[in-house]
This record gives structure tokens, sequence and C-alpha cells, in this order.
């Protein structure tokens, strides 16, 4: 068994897009209970202790730290979850953030979320970050994708798309969870499959894919890392998280797609230890 991780396992991306959107509606707000506003890992240096939510603010303010962001900053959060980030983004920093998603539920959160903390320079909608229809060319200053873009069924798709509604001289943000190599064999083969269908990966390229591609669609690559090491950590906090709830505790709260994904964090949690999963952090320029 052989498979490459710059082509999708999946063949329908129309289905894709259905199963994606029905995952997030369905497990969202017991995400938020259990895990907490933000859909993404936290970021852990050395043996500092930090709560989840600490954690995945620092992930926030790390990445922020290398960008130019003001209050004219018109930002795009292309895969905004509930909202998180387009939030904390639009109350630091005084910016208009669009928040797109798949899912209607997650719209509903984020909207409610941004009402309860009276942020009013914050939208969000549904969708398609592979089309971006409701975008005229050069609109933002900065494409923000954290940790969406590994469920996207085209990466140069979204690529192509983030060029295109940047203004010229705009950035591009990308944080994305990578494998560690180009082609996956016999027994690494079946862990990278089990791995994407547990998660609703239609493919999941290394770092140097996406590297290749954004030279490709026309960005200035300014900033290319692997974060594995800071980030890591995230998912034995999450596997705790998890344990103190009781399994029908987390079938009234989120369904059993939501209990099946509880199980499944192990698999993530052993993939980044065993180094087979990168998280990859790319900063970029429309020229």
């Amino acid at each position: 068994m052989k498979i490459n991780t710059d082509q999708p396992i999946f063949h329908e991306r129309t289905a894709v897009t259905t199963t994606i959107a029905s995952f997030w509606d369905r497990i969202s707000e017991g995400w938020n209970m259990v895990w907490g506003p933000h859909i993404h890992h936290g970021y852990y240096e050395n043996a500092e202790s930090l709560s989840p939510l600490e954690a995945q603010v620092k992930l926030i303010e790390k990445l922020t730290e290398m960008l130019v962001i003001n209050q004219h900053s018109h930002i795009l959060d292309a895969g905004c979850g509930m909202g998180g980030s387009s939030i904390y983004l639009a109350k630091k920093y005084n910016a208009s953030v669009t928040g797109i998603t798949l899912s209607p539920n997650q719209v509903k959160i984020a909207t409610q979320k941004a009402a309860l903390e009276n942020v009013p320079n914050t939208t969000f909608k549904v969708e398609d970050a592979l089309s971006l229809s409701s975008f005229a060319d050069n609109t933002f200053d900065l494409v923000w994708s954290l940790e969406s873009c590994e469920q996207f069924y085209n990466k140069k798709l979204f690529i192509e798309q983030a060029l295109r509604v940047l203004k010229p001289g705009g950035t591009f943000m990308l944080a994305t969870w990578c494998s560690d190599r180009e082609v996956y064999e016999n027994q690494y083969a079946n862990k990278y499959k089990k791995l994407c269908l547990a998660f609703d990966l239609p493919y999941m390229p290394t770092i140097e894919y996406y590297q290749q591609q954004l030279k490709e669609c026309g960005f200035k690559i300014t900033s290319s890392a692997d974060w594995s090491q800071r980030v890591k950590k995230s998912w034995d906090v999450g596997i705790s998280l998890v344990n103190a709830y009781s399994l029908v505790k987390i079938l009234k709260i989120s369904g059993w797609r939501g209990l099946r994904f509880a199980y499944q964090i192990k698999m993530m949690r052993d993939a980044f230890k065993e180094n087979r999963v990168k998280y990859g952090v790319f900063l970029a320029t429309k020229p």
C-alpha cells in the first residue's frame, strides 16, 4: 500500500464539504464546553504551566507578533470556527474582521459571542474558502488561516483565492497540519489514512508542498517554520480535558460524532509524538 500525501484520499469534493460542515455543526457546542472558544493548538515553551486557553491565546499572540495589524486592517479569517481568532483580532487591534466557515451553527455561535463581548467590527458568514465568491479582488490586508486548510479539499485552489482577495502588499498567514513525508507505504500508509479519515482530512501534504504551492501561485514567502515541538502538548491536554467528562456527557453535548472524535484524539497525539505530523506556519505576501 502506498499513499501520496499531496493527493486527496476522497474523490468527491461536494461530499467532503458536506461532511465537514455537518461535523462542525454537530460538534462545535460540545467542543466549546470541553475545549474552550478556540479550535486550534496551544503554544507551549519549555516547562511553563499554562491553562489550555492561555496556551491557545499565546499561539495567536506568537502569530500576530510576526504581522502588522492596526485599526485600518481588513482581515479575512478563513475557517473561523466559533470566532475565537476573529474576535481576538477585532478586539485587540480594532481591525475589521470577516470570518467564514462551512458550518451555519458556527456562524450562529460566533455571532452570539461577538455580540456578547460587544465586538461590532466582526462579521461571520457561511462561505466556501475554495471560492470566496462573496469577495472582490484586492479586498483584504490579511488572510488569516489558522488550522483550517487541513480540511480543505484543494489546498492550491485556496491559496489562489487567498492571493486574489488580498490587496497588493497584503499578507497571508497559514498555519496548518502537515505530513512528514511525501509518500507513505505499508503500515505508515495505513496510519496516515486512518488519521485522515478520523479527522475528515482530504489529505495532509508536507511543509515543502506548501512552500512550493505558495511560490507557484505567486506569493513571496517571508517566513516558513515548523512549530511541532511547541504545539504537540495540546493533544495530551486535550485528552485530559476529555477524560474529565463521562462518555454519557460527551454523547449528550456532541452526539455520536463527538464521542467518536473523543476516542480519536489519541491517534493525533501519537502521530505528533512519532513526528508523522508537523505543524507548518507560513507567512507570505502578495507582490
